[in-house]
């Protein structure tokens, strides 16, 4: 097994998955600037298959579209993948939340309030 470029973070986030036999939803569990664990029972997916993923990423509202996706293992209620050629935008917000998430999970702090550029909650 090839070893990860990057550190994964945790993360449960809403995502939708779309393949050639359709849409389905399932949660990122963990996630890095070139890929994520997609916990989904069932998952109707093989190793090289390719996927659109529509995941909702917490410094926006609209979620953030990848393509392609590959699949990169199976098990029976998750699966990986690896994120192929992102536009560079599409990088730059990945790497962004990724980046503020992995600051998050490695703070000795037991309650850290992550502020994010552009984000309004009302």
């Amino acid at each position: 097994m090839s070893k990860r470029k990057n550190t994964r973070v945790e993360m449960n986030r809403p995502i939708d998955v779309q393949g050639p036999r359709g849409t389905s939803q399932g949660v990122v569990k963990d996630f890095s600037p070139g890929g994520c664990k997609i916990q989904q029972a069932a998952a109707k997916v093989h190793c090289g298959m390719r996927l659109t993923l529509r995941i909702s990423l917490p410094d926006r509202i609209e979620p953030i579209e990848i393509k392609p996706a590959v699949v990169t293992w199976t098990s029976k209620d998750a699966f990986g993948v690896e994120f192929l050629a992102l536009s560079a935008e599409t990088r730059s917000r990945v790497k962004l939340v990724y980046d503020l998430l992995l600051d998050a999970q490695s703070t000795a702090e037991t309650e850290r309030v992550i502020s994010l550029p552009g984000v309004s909650w009302k």
